[in-house]
């Protein structure tokens, strides 16, 4: 099950990267929005990419890989609002 779990890990990676090139070319703070929102969905991904590999190669604790795993997704989360709120601006003006 850790090598599913890890192929699936690296999978999201690759999908939040490929989410990334596939972003639309514009331009301003909307760009600067978008790029901080991609930016979230990479740290998101990562986030459990990096719970499977601190948990097989250095046998974490569980509850300190968890913790560490909410972290790094609470991060990812902070990331996709600041974009959000960027795109925002955008627009109000």
């Amino acid at each position: 099950m850790q090598a599913i779990a890890f192929v699936l890990d690296i999978l999201l990676v690759v999908a939040a990267i490929a989410a990334y090139l596939a972003r639309p070319r514009i331009g301003g703070q909307l760009a600067r929005g978008l790029q901080t929102v991609m930016t979230g969905i990479l740290v998101l991904g990562f986030a459990h990419l990096a719970e499977t590999l601190l948990f097989a190669l250095f046998n974490l604790d569980t509850e300190l890989n968890e913790v560490v795993h909410r972290l790094l997704v609470a991060t990812g989360f902070v990331f996709v609002i600041i974009g959000f709120s960027r795109m925002r601006g955008a627009f109000d003006g």
